[in-house]
């Protein structure tokens, strides 16, 4: 068991937990915008980009975890 990946994957979690309420207000700001608005297809980019790099960390975090514990 590593203790440096389980600390590791606590932090990324912790972090990516943190994010998601942030990248949220950001993205229903962001949509209200008239100049992003106006660009077919951005909505749906931030959607894509900020939720996967929020759930991507979560998701990175766990795997750490079980790794250090599958050792």
């Amino acid at each position: 068991m590593d203790i440096k990946q389980i600390i590791l994957g606590a932090v990324a979690i912790i972090i990516g937990i943190i994010l998601l309420p942030t990248i949220a207000y950001f993205v229903s700001t962001a949509k209200a915008n008239e100049s992003v608005a106006a660009v077919s297809g951005v909505s749906a980019v931030l959607d894509l980009i900020l939720y996967g790099f929020a759930f991507g960390l979560v998701g990175i975090g766990i795997g750490m975890i079980w790794m250090s514990f599958r050792d």
